[in-house]
């Protein structure tokens, strides 16, 4: 059997060289955390993104939530709510699993984004205006500006953002009721064609 090779003066001299590279080059990635263990523990924690859809307590439309979940940290729901019927809308931030509530249909799932992107989307949340809104704004346009932000964030690409908007539309607007067995003609009211308010029943 050949003996090993002994090892060459060159080659000796280009482990080193490369040694050398690879501890400077740790060093320069450390101090900037690009690489370091609690960076990528935190950049590896994902959110999941979901649409909490209620069928309503009153009124024709189905009341929306927007809801954040990982495990380690539980949920977060982000909706808008009315105290009384026809009244002014208040935002209301909640910690409650949504499927917990015998009125949530399945959620619809929108995307999965990093915990960094989160806490910036929590707070940006936060800001959006609701006081002054117009009689046909309601919950569901709340948490289509919520999906807006996560776009303009940057947290997910358009593909993404178009399919779960998509998703989004069965249950957006008044609930169509299915037709009957037979057609009928109705006489429509006076009113048919005035602004609908919206009374909103909230996820609870």
């Amino acid at each position: 059997m050949p003996k090993p090779s002994k090892p060459s003066k060159d080659d000796d001299k280009s482990r080193k060289k490369h040694r050398s590279k690879d501890t400077k080059s740790s060093h320069h990635s450390n101090k900037h955390g690009s690489t370091s263990r609690s960076h990528r523990d935190e950049t590896d924690q994902v959110m999941d993104l979901y649409c909490a859809v209620y069928q309503p307590r009153v009124g024709n439309y189905y009341h929306w939530a927007f809801a954040m979940h990982r495990p380690d940290l539980g949920w977060a729901i982000f909706e808008v709510v009315q105290d009384v019927d026809d009244g002014p809308f208040r935002t209301a931030i909640r910690d409650v699993n949504p499927s917990s509530s015998a009125r949530c249909l399945p959620l619809v799932p929108l995307a999965r984004i990093y915990s960094s992107y989160a806490q910036n989307l929590a707070s940006q949340i936060r800001e959006i205006p609701v006081e002054g809104r117009p009689a046909l704004w309601n919950c569901q346009e709340y948490v289509l500006e919520i999906w807006d932000l996560v776009w303009q964030l940057g947290a997910i690409d358009q593909n993404t953002y178009e399919v779960a908007r998509q998703n989004l539309m069965p249950y957006f607007g008044p609930i169509q009721e299915e037709d009957d067995e037979y057609e009928h003609e109705e006489v429509p009211d006076e009113d048919d064609n005035q602004p609908q308010f919206i009374s909103d029943s909230g996820s609870d």
